[in-house]
């Protein structure tokens, strides 16, 4: 009898504590995540979803206004997933905490950001829930992201000559559309606030580039167009025009000198080889070989004697001459303000009767 009293106890001893555990297991289960995490974990993963409305609800902000917010739509959201929440600090007294989230991207590359919160009398809030990217004047005369494309329109009085945009947190893809003309590197850029900042003007967005095979054919047409408007002109060729006479009054030669010239006409006898180089701001073309203009007109020859006609042939300079694109992938050619640094037609054969 004792013993089974004994038993009993045991019984009901063990069966308390079981009860004790399951139930200590059972509300640890389903206990909710602290509000820090997950007023973050929503924010992230509305993003992941692409829906910037909940993002923007959940962070309790406005979208802004005017160009600054092109890119907060869903077509400029990449693709990745959020990897893990975890509360990494709270003050307790003031309610401010900071958490950690890591986003997963492509090939299970792992990126890990702190956001931090704040709460105040409308409750808790992200400090920081947008990001700053700045794009600045590439070959490529558009910003974009994702699949989004507009039209990079820079204010002349910003001396960086460079344009900022507001991102959602999250990884992204810059230039990574369809262009026939470069071959921008591959790969996803993560985009958290506070790596830029209001201070330093926001994140860069410098993207690697390499002019392909079909984009050096497309920069070398545009230069061609580019030689044959110049050569449609009469009189002197236009500032930035790659080849002509010295401006100084007389159009010199390596026979002899013409003075007094009148009704000058150019006609292209060959273009340029060029080659197409990839440079910060633009596709730099450099003469592989130089082209060939012919320039008619009629002047005193020699300085002396009645004005005559004059044949001489004119080589064509690159000089600083750049190739930009558009966003539908035109080319256009991009000249210095000045005239050529030297005169074109001196090395050339000087024909007159």
């Amino acid at each position: 009898m004792r013993e089974f009293r004994y038993r009993r106890r045991w019984i009901l001893g063990g069966g308390v504590a079981l009860a004790g555990v399951l139930l200590a297991s059972l509300v640890h289960g389903t206990g909710r995540e602290p509000r820090t995490v997950a007023l973050v974990r929503g924010y992230f993963e509305a993003i992941a979803k692409h829906d910037v409305a909940r993002a923007l609800r959940t962070a309790k902000i406005d979208r802004p206004d005017g160009e600054e917010a092109r890119f907060l739509a869903a077509g400029a959201l990449g693709d990745w997933k959020v990897g893990g929440v975890t509360e990494t600090s709270d003050s307790g007294y003031t309610g401010d905490a900071e958490v950690t989230v890591v986003l997963v991207g492509e090939h299970h590359r792992r990126y890990r950001t702190t956001v931090r919160l704040l709460k105040s009398r409308a409750g808790l809030r992200i400090a920081e829930p947008l990001a700053t990217v700045r794009f600045g004047v590439t070959a490529m005369r558009y910003a974009e992201v994702g699949g989004i494309r507009v039209p990079l329109q820079v204010d002349p009085a910003n001396k960086d000559r460079s344009v900022e945009y507001r991102l959602l947190p999250g990884l992204y893809r810059f230039y990574q559309g369809r262009q026939d003309v470069v071959r921008v590197a591959a790969g996803q850029t993560p985009v958290f606030p506070g790596d830029g900042g209001t201070v330093s003007g926001g994140v860069p967005v410098s993207p690697e580039f390499t002019v392909t095979p079909a984009g050096e054919r497309a920069v070398s047409q545009a230069y061609n167009a580019f030689i044959d408007r110049c050569a449609k002109a009469r009189g002197l060729p236009a500032a930035g025009c790659p080849f002509g006479p010295d401006p100084a009054g007389a159009i010199r030669t390596r026979d002899r000198d013409v003075f007094g010239f009148r009704k000058l006409t150019w006609r292209v006898l060959k273009y340029p080889a060029v080659a197409v180089l990839a440079q910060g701001s633009g596709l730099e073309i450099v003469d592989r070989e130089r082209g060939t203009v012919e320039l008619k007109g009629t002047g005193v020859v020699g300085g002396a004697g009645p004005r005559r006609a004059f044949t001489v042939p004119c080589e064509t300079i690159t000089d600083a001459t750049y190739g930009t694109l558009g966003m539908d992938g035109t080319v256009s050619i991009s000249v210095p303000r000045s005239g050529p640094r030297k005169d074109t037609c001196r090395d050339g054969a000087l024909s007159a009767r």
